[in-house]
């Protein structure tokens, strides 16, 4: 069964240091975490670790764990470039995964990316205040650390309710600013998460908790899924809110949803075109394939229509939700007359994406592995994705089929399909 997890912001937001105290409140190894961060210390100059534990604590009655971790910080501001380097280095150090260290690269990424935004000033210019601070390299390795040892970077669904902001104003090193503070809004912006105002008159997500969060890329829902619960833990906070508990909660499971054939309904659109040149075509499948997540499958099939003319017939398979944007593309790229709606139901096994690491020729990458299963949760199909095949053969200068042979060879030595 495929792990779930649930992380379950909506009450007290989300911070770094929360999520990975609820990671080991579910049970990652807390001597492995605090080895690790003891192990990027030498990292950072002009810095040094005067207590780091996760200690038992409670907010508003409720049982959490807590992390505490008091420093002593000289150097105020870093390079942006420079923090990305000094984090490649704690990778390197700690032993994480190659999935643990794409993680890491990833969060501090997102956090650069907006500030960057945010300052209008390239990355080699721009200067890190809070973030370049070893505090964030130590939420974001601690959880690595963690994520890793309860093996959640891989075959994993995780799946968020919406981010609790707070409201009010923050004070910070540019001066003060409302909540969400504009990193955060950023982030939220560019990962088009769903955030929501209060409860609490006060900052509730950080931008390191923020940029955790999008770099598990979770689905969002206002209720929970279908699975089963097996670990439930609780993140505690520093502040107080009146009546209002400063956890995060997360919760880890198994999928459960195996008993039956799934279905859904989707829009099947189609029209006839006779007097486009195939370049042009080309093109238009090109435009409808990259226009949204909710285009299924764009066809295109070759016939004789009457008087014996050629013809191809566009199929577009659909979310209804969609079909309007469909429609007004396929009228404005054809000049066709007509276009032919049919509801379907459609029958469909669960599929999902996973990030595989491998190594070909002593060199590691990482691809995009896509996994079907049937009505049992039994594995029936692993296809790797063509343009991660692409990209290795380009970068080996070896044939595309012997890098495919390579992959899938190197998949089935892996006995997914035993799972």
């Amino acid at each position: 069964m495929r792990k779930i997890v649930v992380i379950d912001p909506q009450v007290a937001g989300i911070s770094g240091d929360m999520f990975l105290s609820a990671l080991v409140d579910c049970g990652a190894n807390k001597n492995k975490i605090i080895n690790n961060i003891k192990t990027i210390e030498k990292l950072f100059s002009d810095t040094i670790i005067k207590k780091i534990e996760f200690i038992n604590s409670e907010s508003n009655g409720i049982r959490a764990t807590k992390f505490l971790f008091d420093i002593e910080e000289k150097l105020l501001e870093r390079n942006a470039s420079e923090m990305l380097r000094i984090l490649a280095n704690c990778c390197d150090v700690t032993n994480l995964s190659e999935l643990a260290k794409k993680f890491v690269m990833e969060t501090m990424k997102t956090i650069i990316r907006v500030e960057s935004r945010i300052h209008d000033k390239e990355v080699k210019d721009l200067h890190l205040h809070e973030s370049s601070s070893i505090d964030t390299a130590a939420d974001i390795i601690g959880s690595a650390t963690a994520l890793d040892d309860l093996d959640l970077l891989y075959d994993t669904t995780f799946y968020s309710t919406k981010v609790a902001v707070g409201g009010g104003t923050t004070q910070f090193s540019h001066g003060t600013i409302p909540n969400p503070t504009n990193a955060v809004l950023e982030i939220f912006r560019i990962l088009e998460l769903p955030i929501a105002g209060g409860p609490a008159h006060s900052e509730m997500t950080t931008p390191t908790g923020a940029a955790i969060l999008a770099g598990l890329n979770p689905k969002i829902i206002s209720t929970y899924p279908e699975f089963i619960p097996h670990r439930i833990g609780y993140g505690a906070g520093f502040k107080k809110f009146e009546g209002i508990p400063n956890i995060l909660r997360i919760s880890i499971g198994k999928s459960n949803i195996y008993a039956s054939i799934q279905s859904d309904t989707v829009s099947v659109l189609e029209t006839n075109i006779d007097d486009m040149a195939g370049e042009m075509i080309g093109d238009l499948v090109e435009k409808l394939s990259k226009l949204d997540a909710g285009v299924k499958d764009v066809t295109l099939v070759s016939g004789i229509t009457k008087k014996n003319r050629p013809v191809h017939i566009l199929k577009v398979i659909c979310s209804e939700d969609i079909e309007k944007r469909i429609i007004e593309l396929i009228f404005n790229e054809t000049g066709t007359l007509g276009i032919r709606k049919t509801i379907n139901e459609r029958y469909k096994l669960e599929r999902f994406s996973v990030l595989l690491p491998i190594t070909i020729q002593n060199q590691e990458y990482v691809i995009s592995v896509k996994i079907s299963k049937d009505q049992h949760g039994k594995i029936i199909n692993i296809k790797p994705e063509f343009d991660n095949i692409r990209e290795i053969a380009n970068k080996l200068g070896i044939p595309l089929k012997k890098t495919m042979d390579t992959v899938n060879n190197l998949i089935f030595q892996r006995n997914l399909y035993d799972v």
